[in-house]
């Protein structure tokens, strides 16, 4: 059966929100089908009861395997609240519209606050799993989002779920000041820090035996779509000129210039402030060479590109 993509918009998302915006284009630009809420008097739950709960064991559920995955009840909850959209990837009889399976869900919203796309939910069908669905879901979210000159997604995934988006070329954001979140959320920064405090000061203060729990980290993993392609673009070059370069000079050739112009690049990172060097990106280090006169052909910049994303983080 023919796979479609379908979206969940909540009546009550604000129509002059950027979320609503990537929304209307999906559907306009792409032709994604926007699902009738009349049908589920606008509650996600009665969606999800009637297509997708079938056959649902508490170790088995559209997103959770044997204890690994996310609460149903999470993503539910998402795709009810006004601030977020679903997007969903179906398997339709064409013979018969009213029959078919959902593959896989995304909930994602615009947070202003990050200046990025949040995804708060996503899982594929692990009832019926279909290699790849997910992916596709996650590809035609990239492709609105470049075709609307937006670049950043930002996700905090479970534990099992890292490798997949590091396959996927997101990248942890190992830097406390690069840390993306959303302030706009229910649970802001400031009244977490507050909660935190009040609770370590009632531990002190009582003589509890009992050992604190220790903290599991949820990583914050984000994708820059326009480095990102970049980056896959250079690797190809790079193979390229490297070849090329070994056919006409041999090894010490290419070593030599190539280390003599990571040089520069590393002496430019090194003077940048921190703060300057938390928010660069490649094209200012770039400017900056020039600036001192390195003039940078296109396999050069491949090659500065590719160095200042895997030594320093920078896109």
């Amino acid at each position: 059966m023919p796979e479609q993509i379908a979206i969940w918009i909540p009546k009550n998302v604000n129509p002059a929100s950027k979320t609503m915006d990537i929304a209307e284009t999906m559907i306009q630009d792409f032709g994604i089908s926007q699902i009738n809420n009349d049908t589920y008097n606008d509650n996600f739950n009665e969606y999800y009861d009637r297509h997708i709960r079938q056959n649902e064991a508490a170790n088995l559920t559209f997103c959770l395997r044997n204890g690994k995955g996310i609460n149903v009840q999470y993503l539910i909850d998402n795709s009810n609240k006004h601030t977020y959209v679903t997007l969903l990837s179906l398997d339709i009889n064409p013979d018969d519209s009213d029959d078919f399976t959902v593959l896989a869900a995304m909930v994602f919203k615009w947070s202003p606050t990050a200046g990025s796309v949040k995804i708060q939910a996503f899982c594929g069908n692990q009832k019926r799993p279909i290699k790849g669905a997910g992916t596709k879901l996650l590809n035609f979210l990239k492709k609105t989002l470049t075709h609307m000159g937006i670049n950043n997604i930002y996700l905090n995934p479970v534990p099992e779920a890292v490798s997949y988006y590091t396959s996927q070329r997101f990248v942890e954001a190992r830097n406390p000041k690069k840390k993306v979140y959303d302030t706009s959320s229910s649970k802001s920064l400031s009244k977490s820090k507050t909660k935190s405090k009040s609770k370590s000061k009632t531990k002190s203060s009582s003589k509890s035996k009992s050992k604190p729990k220790p903290n599991k980290k949820i990583p914050t993993m984000t994708i820059n779509l326009r480095a990102s392609k970049n980056w896959q673009s250079a690797k190809t070059k790079i193979s390229s000129v490297r070849a090329l370069t070994r056919k006409k000079y041999g090894k010490t050739h290419e070593a030599k210039e190539k280390n003599a112009l990571l040089a520069k690049v590393d002496e430019i990172v090194d003077e940048l402030s921190s703060n300057v060097r938390d928010f660069a990106q490649y094209q200012d280090i770039i400017e900056l060479l020039e600036r001192q006169g390195t003039k940078l052909n296109d396999e050069e910049e491949d090659i500065v590109i590719k160095h200042l994303r895997d030594k320093y983080d920078i896109y």
